[in-house]
């Protein structure tokens, strides 16, 4: 009972924004159903989201997303801002990126590729990314940034120094 009532909580704040519901469902499914975690994810939505517009509630719900994952995969995802925005990016080419980059380090019993693979499969199962060329296994073998939440990246990377767009708006002395 204490789960519906926050959830429907949650849902208003989404504004009905299918992205948003999307985002804030995969990391509350990404932990254990309490409610007083999910009070935790309704309350650091923010009242103002209620008063403010569409495009700024999904922002902030992306926001949360990207707050909850663990560092070795915010690291992946800042990365995908090397991207041009709306690309296909195929896995075996970003998951060798990241090897190549030192984002990816082995575990035991796997490979560093098969530690990678793992990753672009948790961004996934988040919706930090969107599965694109899945085969009949259910595999993905590309994948593709929304819009919206490849500039929220683009921003994040570029508050980071991480990647800095030659040309681009982030890479201005304004930002917005």
């Amino acid at each position: 009972h204490d789960l519906k009532e926050v959830s429907m909580k949650i849902l208003k704040k989404c504004g009905g924004l299918p992205l948003a519901i999307v985002c804030i469902s995969s990391l509350l499914a990404a932990t254990r159903p309490q409610a007083t975690r999910w009070e935790k994810v309704y309350s650091s939505l923010g009242s103002e989201i209620e008063s403010s517009g569409s495009l700024y509630r999904l922002k902030q719900a992306l926001q949360l997303g990207f707050d909850d994952l663990p560092q070795h995969l915010k690291v992946c995802v800042l990365y995908l801002s090397s991207f041009p925005e709306n690309c296909k990016i195929e896995r075996d080419r970003l998951t060798r990126r990241w090897i190549a980059e030192g984002f990816v380090a082995e575990k035991p019993g796997m490979s560093v590729q098969e530690v990678a693979e793992s990753y672009f499969s948790k961004l996934i199962e988040r919706n930090m990314i969107q599965a694109v060329d899945v085969d009949c296994r259910g595999e993905a073998h590309a994948c593709r940034i929304h819009d919206v939440m490849f500039e929220l990246v683009a921003m994040k990377s570029f508050e980071e120094n991480f990647v800095t767009l030659v040309g681009g708006r982030w890479g201005s002395s304004t930002q917005r």
